[in-house]
């Protein structure tokens, strides 16, 4: 009997461990700014750390210089002075006493760890820090903003963001990563100036640290930045697939005994006018899709009679009231914008409720590698509240269909262009089993009629909602309400409501979006031909 409980106690053991395992592997944090705000306390809990080793070790350098001065004694040059000076016992004493018992205790002193308990601390911390798939994430995230809004590396690097400046700067080591990143992505084009960067900020004071901590040695980078030009020369020269041959003939040019010859061809080449090196790039630089242009805002702003701005007040008893305001984007298919519709109280409140939820850091199902984006149900009492409105500006039938959902962009957050509704007449059924619930769902539910998002943020930079097929561009603006219809008069899904989110460059990107199913509109719109 005793031999089963001490079974079932250690399988329950082993079940802890997996979860405990499980649980540190759903750890993601580029994926939203909220979660990215864990990792300030944490470096911050490290940099405290820090200090207190630091500490530890300024408390032992002082005791070690000391014992130095406890030691001093004036140079001896001949053997006369050394007898001299060991021919009185009050020398020769304390001299063979210290050889047999201080300097014994002094060298397991200069052995002994400074701040164990501290190092043990930082060790426990970092395990929760970002994983190898986290960077990943981020990396990716990163170049999503330099290639939409076509960034240049020494401009980034230097702290420009489109054009504006910021007190935050990148290092050698930072630099390099990202370089890493685009040549292991096999986008040499974009790799190379990375390369280049990293190796002139190695050249500060600080590359010796680089150097000798983190292993970045100054020649690694030039042979990697010798690579991917010969890897540059090669796809631009030969623009098909990537020949394997080509990574051998790249290995070949940085071989030991060529690397002389490298570097200083690679030195003279960082002395070239960065100017005249981004014009060179320009040139192989590929035309910007419909989609990049619309996130860099390069599409004018349409006008004609049917868009207009004006105050709803006919969906409900209560917007004859309090009126709301409504522009219209596109009238076919209808795409409206409603201004200052969240109130700030009701902003706090949700986003009070999202920084007590460990849902946008510990999520249930582990995120993928292209997740962008954290989500959270809104619970009650803000999602009852919100639903009213959303019924008053929409005039469509919400009962029975309270869910609201709260989004957190990440670094260089996005979303691809998709569209909500699904054709499901050319949707085979063994196809639809294979999607799993959420397919399921929208059959038993009906398609997505209309599409509600809410801006709970204001963005400084990027992260528009685009739609390419018509050309409109809406920018995120705290309290405002994008609402526009899937399918069209005959319930079909409407192929120009395809639309898309731009890269989040700067700031926190919070929205509340909802769909509203066809289904429910029957009494509503009982006649949709």
């Amino acid at each position: 009997m005793k031999f089963f409980c001490q079974l079932s106690l250690l399988i329950l053991f082993l079940h802890l461990c997996v979860a405990m395992a499980e649980t540190e592997k759903t750890l993601m944090y580029s994926n939203s700014v909220l979660g990215m705000v864990k990792l300030l306390a944490m470096e911050d809990a490290l940099r405290h750390n820090l200090a207190t080793y630091i500490q530890a070790m300024q408390t032992k350098l002082d005791a070690l210089k000391l014992f130095q001065q406890m030691l001093h004694r004036e140079p001896m040059k001949t053997l006369e002075e050394r007898e001299e000076f060991m021919g009185n016992p009050l020398n020769a004493l304390p001299l063979l006493r210290r050889l047999n018992q201080d300097w014994p205790k002094w060298l397991s002193y200069l052995r002994s760890d400074i701040a164990t308990k501290t190092t043990n601390a930082m060790e426990t911390k970092l395990k929760l820090a970002p994983s190898n798939e986290d960077l990943q994430v981020a990396l990716k995230g990163f170049a999503r903003i330099e290639s939409f809004y076509d960034q240049e590396a020494a401009d980034m690097a230097k702290g420009y963001l489109l054009g504006q400046h910021f007190d935050s700067q990148l290092t050698a080591p930072d630099c390099f990563v990202l370089a890493e990143f685009h040549y292991n992505q096999t986008k040499f084009s974009r790799g190379t100036p990375w390369y280049r960067m990293a190796l002139r900020l190695h050249q500060r004071s600080e590359g010796k640290l680089y150097q000798k901590v983190l292993g970045l040695k100054r020649k690694r980078i030039y042979q990697k930045f010798a690579k991917s030009l010969v890897m540059e020369a090669f796809s631009l020269s030969i623009p098909t697939e990537i020949n394997p041959e080509w990574e051998t003939l790249a290995n070949e040019m940085v071989t030991e005994d060529k690397f002389p010859s490298i570097k200083s061809a690679l030195d003279e080449y960082l002395e070239g006018d960065e100017e005249i090196l981004r014009q060179d790039a320009a040139e192989h630089k590929p035309k910007p899709t419909r989609l990049e242009r619309g996130c860099r805002d390069w599409w004018p702003r349409q006008s004609s009679a049917q868009l207009t701005c004006s105050y709803n007040r006919e969906n409900s008893a209560f917007l004859r009231l309090a009126p709301l305001k409504m522009e219209v984007l596109n009238e076919q298919p209808q795409i409206v914008l409603y201004h200052e519709v969240l109130y700030e109280k009701e902003l706090k409140s949700v986003r009070k409720m999202a920084n007590k939820s460990d849902s946008m850091h510990k999520q249930s199902i582990k995120p993928q590698r292209e997740d962008r984006v954290a989500k959270l149900h809104i619970a009650e009492p803000f999602a009852l509240s919100i639903n009213r409105r959303i019924a008053d500006m929409t005039g469509l039938e919400l009962q029975g269909n309270t869910a609201l959902h709260l989004s957190n962009y990440g670094l260089g957050g996005d979303f691809n262009a998709h569209e909500d509704s699904v054709d499901l007449a050319k949707r085979p059924v063994s196809g639809r089993l294979r999607l799993g619930s959420a397919i399921s769902s929208t059959e038993r539910e009906g398609n997505v009629l209309a599409t509600v998002l809410l801006f709970a943020s204001d963005v400084q930079l990027g992260g528009a909602n685009v739609f390419p097929k018509l050309k409109i561009s809406v920018a995120p603006k705290k309290g405002n309400a994008l609402i526009w219809h899937n399918l069209n008069n005959a319930g079909k899904p409407e192929k120009l409501t395809s639309h898309a989110v731009c890269p989040v460059v700067l700031g926190s990107h919070w929205t509340i979006y909802k769909w509203i199913k066809a289904e429910q509109q029957m009494l509503k719109r009982p006649c949709l031909a």
